[in-house]
């Protein structure tokens, strides 16, 4: 069986923040909340820092296609790596030394839709500059329904996830660019795994 680490559950954080959901009514010329599903192909390298203070933090790269609607999430220093394809509705967890993977069904899977605003309700709070690119700030709820306010950019990049007034997740640098296909290629002859249930 296939446990989660901590480090993988704080990926699969960051994999389910890209479809948070849920505060408000705006001006009839401005939008009533974010893009959050990117537009275009991009390669973003976040800091993911720990809920309690320690100077301990956690690197990962996240890459998506448009056009193939799918997602890669590499966790610095670790030989397991995660890829969601939201047409089929799964994440896939790769572990490549062991040859193996874990598929389980992608969060929020149906809520992802390209050329689509989030549904819920969101309250846009101020404007803001993460990575160099500048961002709405937007209140809303994560997936564990907490209050938090995520900087998003106007064509749905995250570059920020803040709660209780502490950043949890931040953008460091950010790359518009094609993404080529073979890096969203499940590896072949990996065995698979049924994941744990806890």
């Amino acid at each position: 069986m296939t446990r989660i680490t901590p480090a993988l559950g704080r990926a699969a954080l960051l994999a389910c923040l890209l479809v948070a959901g849920a505060a408000s009514a705006r001006a009839a010329d401005e939008p009533s909340s974010p893009y959050v599903t990117p537009q275009a192909d991009v390669d973003v390298t976040y800091t993911i820092y720990p809920p309690h203070d320690t100077s301990q933090t956690m690197s990962q790269r996240m890459r998506w296609s448009a056009s193939r609607m799918m997602q890669r999430v590499d966790p610095a220093n670790a030989t397991t790596y995660m890829i969601t394809d939201y047409h089929a509705g799964t994440l896939t967890v790769v572990n490549a030394d062991q040859k193996i993977k874990t598929v389980i069904p992608a969060p929020g899977a149906a809520n992802v839709q390209m050329g689509q605003r989030a549904q819920g309700t969101w309250l846009r709070t101020g404007v803001s500059k993460v990575a160099g690119l500048p961002c709405a700030l937007w209140q809303t709820q994560d997936t564990d329904q907490r209050a938090s306010e995520i900087c998003y950019t106007d064509d749905g990049v995250m570059l920020e996830v803040i709660r209780d007034g502490k950043v949890m997740v931040e953008a460091t640098s950010v790359n518009h660019a094609p993404q080529d296909a073979s890096v969203f290629e499940i590896p072949s002859g990996l065995k698979e795994l049924r994941a744990a249930h806890p």
